[in-house]
């Protein structure tokens, strides 16, 4: 590993780019063993776009101003800045949202001045909160002017030589301003694998998907709670430890090899020995094995496809009844852990069956998913839905059955059990019964939810009598 470590101010780090028609020059900046390095800077295809808005300019300023009133006669340290060189080019692999700033703020203090060559934007987010972040700062420019002192800005410079050495410092980076989520960090692993001809094609479509990170939470659980490798999940509020989950699991922990899907495939035998062959789905399935590149960005964008098309915005006029089921499901309260439960479970099915008795599928789920909302006394607590799941493996009898009949016979057979505290209060449990007997039509009084509610939806659901 080949790495250059100094530190820097940013009238040194752009000495040079901020000339019109000059190229940046590190020469004075960085030379270790006799090695110096010399390059522009540049913003490679598949970083994501600016996004800095007015909350990180101000305090930006604020911090630099308290900083100064306190100590005048120290710089202002601005963190690190990773850096790959590429031959004449110094790609910034992590710093883009203060550099641009920065260069924005330069521009003010000399009107004429035009942005670094290398900094190139062409992403419609980055071009809107350029203009935006352009007026916001000169609305302030006394203030900018009062405080910003490049000279007393300080960057600590890391350059590698190779682009898996940068992205192992970035994976590991916490910096100021937008905290990078596991997302983030996961989009640029799976870019740079991509050949370069193609790196823009693939950084277009990332950036189309939108935010990921209900859809990555549920491919998570799908392949993190299972009976063959079980895996612990951290808690939603922590988010580095979460972040770390996603980057091992679908970015470090993915393969090297082609854009593959795995999927179940029914052959039918004929008598005279012909085949016919018949798919459920034709995508992905969510406990499959991955490939760096293009085979994760396919995946991810095809179960953000289904997570909208089936659960985030559905319009599915063939499937109006279960439409209609899960926009009742989303709106139940006190029940945020279960839902997130549930997304993995039609993810999952979705991912096998497609919507071959899909709607069936979300009612018979819900009853075992949402058992837990009755069989507690009160509150349903996150470290009690890993419990459940470990007791009774509903993502392991998804992932296990070959057809929907031998999906549903496991949860069929599934016995739901009410706990009878708090079933006299208007509390969040007895809201959700409430809820559930109005949704399923089940004629029972408040004081038969103890002894008739588990039977009645059972039968509801299952068709059966217990």
């Amino acid at each position: 590993m080949t790495v250059q470590v100094a530190t820097c101010s940013a009238a040194q780090l752009f000495s040079e780019c901020l000339h019109p028609g000059a190229s940046f020059s590190a020469d004075a900046i960085v030379s270790n063993g006799g090695v110096t390095v010399v390059g522009m800077l540049i913003i490679p295809e598949y970083q994501r776009p600016y996004c800095w808005q007015d909350r990180q300019l101000d305090g930006l300023l604020q911090d630099i101003e308290s900083h100064t009133q306190r100590n005048a006669e120290l710089p202002y340290y601005l963190g690190s800045l990773i850096l790959h060189q590429d031959g004449g080019k110094l790609n910034i692999i992590d710093g883009q949202q203060r550099i641009t700033t920065l260069a924005l703020m330069a521009c003010l203090f000399d009107p004429g001045l035009p942005l670094v060559e290398g900094l190139v934007y062409e992403h419609p987010i980055s071009q809107q909160q350029i203009k935006h972040n352009l007026r916001w700062l000169r609305d302030r420019l006394d203030l900018v002017r009062n405080w910003i002192d490049f000279n007393q800005l300080q960057f600590t410079l890391v350059i590698t030589q190779s682009e898996d050495d940068a992205y192992r410092f970035f994976e590991t980076q916490n910096t100021g301003g937008v905290r990078l989520g596991g997302p983030d960090i996961i989009k640029a692993h799976h870019l740079r694998a991509v050949d370069k001809l193609h790196q823009p094609q693939f950084a277009r479509q990332w950036e189309a998907m939108g935010s990921l990170d209900s859809t990555v939470s549920a491919l998570l659980k799908g392949r993190y709670w299972q009976g063959v490798k079980p895996r612990k999940l951290p808690p939603h509020n922590q988010q580095k430890r979460i972040r770390d989950c996603i980057v091992s699991e679908l970015a470090q922990g993915t393969g090297e090899g082609d854009d593959i899907a795995y999927g179940r495939i029914r052959r039918q035998f004929g008598p005279a020995g012909d085949v016919r062959h018949q798919a459920d789905q034709q995508g992905y399935e969510v406990r499959q094995p991955l490939n760096a590149g293009i085979n994760s960005i396919r995946y991810l964008a095809y179960f953000q496809g289904l997570h909208k098309r089936y659960w985030q915005q559905p319009d599915l006029a063939h499937l109006r009844e279960y439409q209609q089921f899960v926009e009742w499901v989303k709106g139940l309260s006190g029940c945020g852990y279960l839902e997130k439960l549930y997304e993995a479970c039609l993810l999952l099915y979705i991912s096998q069956f497609g919507e071959n008795q899909l709607e069936p599928a979300a009612k018979k789920l819900f009853r075992v998913v949402y058992s837990r909302r009755v069989s507690n006394q009160k509150s349903v607590r996150e470290n009690s839905i890993p419990a459940f799941v470990r007791d009774y493996p509903v993502l392991d009898w998804i992932a296990a059955s070959y057809t929907p009949e031998q999906c549903f016979a496991f949860l069929d057979g599934f016995t739901l059990k009410v706990d009878s505290g708090n079933l006299d209060k208007n509390g969040v449990k007895r809201r959700f019964m409430d809820a559930v007997c109005k949704q399923f039509g089940l004629q029972l009084d408040a004081g038969q939810y103890e002894s008739g509610f588990a039977s009645a939806l059972h039968q509801k659901i299952v068709g059966e009598r217990m």
